[in-house]
């Protein structure tokens, strides 16, 4: 359905409200026939005449008084002027006194209606505006008794005209501020859909081209990245179509308040709660206007810094710059402590002295971000802690195998959280704050691979563990074999041989009985079994 469609109902409302409020516009019998009021008391005073001289009648009958010219307010005919005055004629004052009640009309103010003397004469007045003025000559010709009394007569009528005008124009304007609210509402509606298909498209445009989201540099410095730029503008999408939607929200409802007489006042209240502090704000940063143009340029400032040391620590991470004092697998971790101790300096130290003010809001708010960053991220903060004592004094190193909380794997990388294991059933992370509660046991570059062994009693001799010995040299390096139990199942022994690899222990198992089959040694119940790193003693 075409979004205009229902006007057509408005409009009919309007035109069907505005018979009824035209019909009783029209004018009365009193008001239309102004002139018909003075024939009785002239048939009565004309009784007294006939009775003195019955035999004149023919001469005491009063004259016919003549139609006049009408004034009227629209279709409405209030009075008639029949006499000219001041040199103009019935039917000059009948126009001039037309205008003049149709522009108090039109005028929209509840102006009082008088009668004013004039020494012989009267006026009728709408405020300060004079709609007519009367002399003798008509009231002699209404056949009234004064010219007081006929200008407090007009003026009784154009007091009723008025207030019908009024009361129509009132009802006219109701129904088209109705009319004007229900479309403003659907044209509001459309915008707000608009908007909506706008911001839709902008997200599917981002989320499906992300090569075509450039950087934003400053120089040859990448100030930020594409990544960090795509999602800031996902962001402001989402966010600008909820805010531009309630602009439009706010923007109806203000007019539709301010269009009413009684909710006019609650229109005036909005906007002042609504702008009020936004104008407050627009004068305090327009008062502070070099101040604010200061700090922007050091925030420029420190964002270029950071970034700047972020791609100098990853050119020494990547060997493309040497350091005497720094080894590359330092450089990550250090990049990071340089650039979080700069962002604190700047905002503890650095702020007072751009703001020129050592308690500002600035370095107020700075101080309760620390703060609340210090409360919020106390495991993460300790961890880091551990973590320096970690990577600087080289307790950990890339490639090593360790084992930590039980869990047994190559070291992949060390940083300052966390600690990133790779063994036979996946990678793991660990971070640092757990080896505080459980031990760390570092196995070198070639961990102990053990497998247990169960002989029968007849193989209990030195040969048997001789060959075991050569089996567990032939896998890996510095072979060992213990006898950890005998009992009456058999003897148990435990072979470790120091071998890198995921697959080591299962190749030591295989050699082991190999050895044992081609010797005709027999294996006991148990049999072989590999050893899992947390049960090593």
């Amino acid at each position: 359905m075409p979004p205009f469609r229902p006007l057509r109902g408005v409009f009919l409302a309007l035109m069907c409200l505005a018979l009824p409020i035209g019909a009783h516009a029209a004018p009365d019998a009193a008001v239309l026939a102004p002139e018909a009021a003075p024939a009785p008391a002239a048939a009565s005073a004309s009784a007294p005449a006939a009775a003195s001289a019955s035999a004149s009648a023919t001469t005491s009958a009063a004259p016919p008084i003549a139609e006049g010219v009408p004034v009227r307010l629209r279709d409405a005919r209030l009075f008639s002027l029949r006499v000219p005055r001041a040199g103009e004629s019935p039917e000059e004052r009948a126009r001039a006194a037309s205008m003049a009640l149709r522009a108090a009309a039109e005028s929209g103010e509840e102006a009082a209606v008088r009668v004013e003397p004039r020494g012989d004469e009267a006026a009728v007045l709408v405020g300060t505006r004079t709609i007519v003025t009367f002399g003798p000559a008509d009231a002699a010709a209404s056949g009234q008794a004064s010219v007081t009394a006929l200008a407090e007569d007009v003026a009784g009528r154009v007091r009723i005209a008025l207030a019908k005008e009024q009361s129509r124009s009132a009802a006219l304007l109701t129904l088209l501020s109705v009319a004007l609210v229900v479309l403003s509402g659907m044209v509001a509606l459309f915008f707000a859909r608009k908007i909506g298909q706008i911001a839709d498209r902008a997200r599917a445009f981002l989320e499906e081209h992300p090569e075509r989201i450039p950087a934003i540099r400053l120089q040859s410095i990448e100030v930020v990245r594409p990544e960090s730029f795509r999602a800031a503008m996902l962001i402001a999408t989402k966010a600008g179509r909820v805010l531009f939607r309630l602009g439009i929200a706010y923007g109806w409802v203000l007019i539709g308040l301010s269009l009413f007489e009684p909710t006019r006042g609650y229109a005036e209240r909005l906007s002042g709660f609504v702008f009020g502090p936004l104008y407050s704000l627009l004068a305090r940063l327009i008062g502070s206007l070099p101040l604010l143009v200061v700090a922007v340029i050091a925030a420029i400032a420190l964002i270029v810094l950071v970034r700047f040391i972020g791609l100098f620590f990853e050119g020494v991470a990547r060997g493309q710059t040497t350091l005497d004092w720094l080894p590359a697998d330092l450089a990550a971790p250090t990049s990071i402590l340089v650039r979080a101790s700069v962002v604190i300096g700047f905002f503890l130290v650095a702020a007072p002295l751009v703001l020129g003010n050592d308690d500002g809001a600035l370095v107020r708010a700075g101080t309760a971000v620390i703060a609340a960053l210090a409360l919020s991220t106390t495991p993460v903060a300790a961890s880091a802690a551990v973590g320096i004592v970690v990577v600087y004094g080289r307790r950990l190193s890339v490639g090593d195998h360790a084992e930590i909380g039980g869990r047994a794997g190559r070291v992949r990388a060390v940083s300052l959280l966390e600690v990133e294991l790779e063994g036979e059933d996946g990678t793991f992370r660990i971070p640092h704050l757990y080896s505080l509660v459980r031990p760390t046991r570092l196995l070198g570059v070639e961990p102990p691979v053990s497998v247990e062994v169960t002989l029968e009693k007849a193989a209990l001799d030195d040969e048997a563990r001789e060959l075991l010995r050569e089996a567990a040299g032939a896998v890996g390096s510095r072979p060992r074999v213990e006898l950890v139990r005998l009992d009456a199942e058999g003897a148990c022994y435990r072979v470790t041989a120091h071998r890198a690899g995921v697959a080591a222990a299962s190749e030591l198992v295989v050699i082991l009985a190999e050895a044992l089959s081609a010797a005709e040694i027999p294996l006991g119940r148990a049999g072989l079994r590999i050893v899992k790193p947390n049960e090593r003693s």
